[in-house]
């Protein structure tokens, strides 16, 4: 699990008031909503005995613990122990990790690490938090798109070296891509920092040139470490968010963006069906069996031998163990974040 990153945990729409619990980053975490409706995404683990703070409530514009009522702000601190009285100091100890929260693009994000930028970590140096990453090509407008959401039990790596896996189409989703060749010809990959983008044709292997016999034109881009932006539609565009519950499993989130349709409520209609057939048809029942048959089940470039239609896949890799091995030199692990 990659720090220092902005993640996507869950749809914003889920979390209200009444605090949600999810897993996210190996980690259990409760979100709620304050008086101004900001949400605070804080670990779900009281520090007192360890109760799940998701089965309290809020009150006071704090969340309260369902076993003995302590109350905890929206900054983590303990504001009131009912067994002390209203009055009665807090004793240090009594704090609950809070992380910065974004809301925006329909989703809630919470910056996984450091909370400062700077490589030495030194206080005087500390940089302001850039924002949650984006596709500038999508639109901001959600009317005409369609959104669900699933857990998978496989290695997010695994799923995201999925989606830059073109080749697989034609053998995988073969009952529902008739037609579609198997020769990637063209095929292109470039890489800067965090963003990887691959195009190309998948074509019929006919001995004809790409300009002779074109195929199926795909655009493949992934801003590292969770978003996928797949493009086999002028018209469909299908966002892949994907974020790690922890090692084995995952979160997948899949949004669909049409333009085929732009009429209110029909729009979002279409959109809706053709997320249903990806979900239902290919994912359920055609990616997720071979992903979870993927050995090992954690990716790494030593392990699987790759091939030249294997580059965006292999370059996603290839930074994924990169920034693992920054974060391991600078002695960043998950549990101290």
């Amino acid at each position: 699990m990659i720090p220092n990153y902005w993640y996507a945990i869950i749809e914003a729409n889920k979390v209200k008031q009444k605090p949600v619990s999810i897993s996210r980053m190996g980690e259990d975490l409760v979100l709620w909503r304050n008086a101004q409706g900001n949400v605070i995404c804080m670990i779900d683990r009281c520090p007192h005995r360890g109760a799940a703070l998701s089965l309290g409530r809020v009150k006071n514009n704090c969340i309260e613990c369902p076993y003995h009522g302590f109350q905890y702000d929206t900054k983590g601190q303990c504001t009131l122990m009912p067994c002390k009285g209203k009055k009665a100091r807090i004793p240090p100890g009594f704090e609950v990790k809070v992380f910065p929260v974004r809301e925006t693009q329909g989703f809630i994000w919470i910056w996984w690490g450091e909370e400062r930028l700077d490589v030495a970590y030194r206080p005087e140096e500390r940089s302001p938090l850039p924002e949650p990453p984006r596709f500038k090509q999508l639109d901001t407008n959600l009317a005409h798109t369609a959104e669900a959401s699933q857990v998978w039990n496989v290695n997010y790596a695994r799923i995201m070296e999925n989606n830059l896996d073109i080749h697989h189409l034609p053998f995988v989703h073969r009952s529902v891509t008739p037609g579609v060749g198997t020769r990637i010809d063209p095929y292109h990959v470039e890489t800067e920092g965090d963003l990887i983008t691959t195009w190309g044709q998948l074509r019929q292997d006919d001995g004809k040139s790409a300009e002779e016999s074109p195929g199926w034109f795909f655009r493949i881009t992934v801003i590292f470490p969770q978003l996928s932006l797949i493009e086999l539609s002028p018209k469909v565009r299908l966002l892949v968010i994907v974020t790690p519950i922890d090692e084995n499993n995952s979160w997948v989130a899949i949004r669909y963006y049409q333009d085929y349709v732009k009429i209110p409520l029909l729009g979002r209609l279409l959109a809706w069906l053709i997320l249903m057939v990806e979900f239902k048809i290919f994912q359920e029942r055609q990616d997720l069996p071979v992903l979870r048959s993927l050995k090992p089940k954690q990716a790494d470039l030593k392990s699987n031998k790759f091939v030249a239609a294997d580059a965006g896949s292999a370059q996603y890799l290839k930074r994924h163990e990169y920034l693992l091995k920054v974060s391991s030199k600078l002695g960043i692990r998950s549990s101290e974040l």
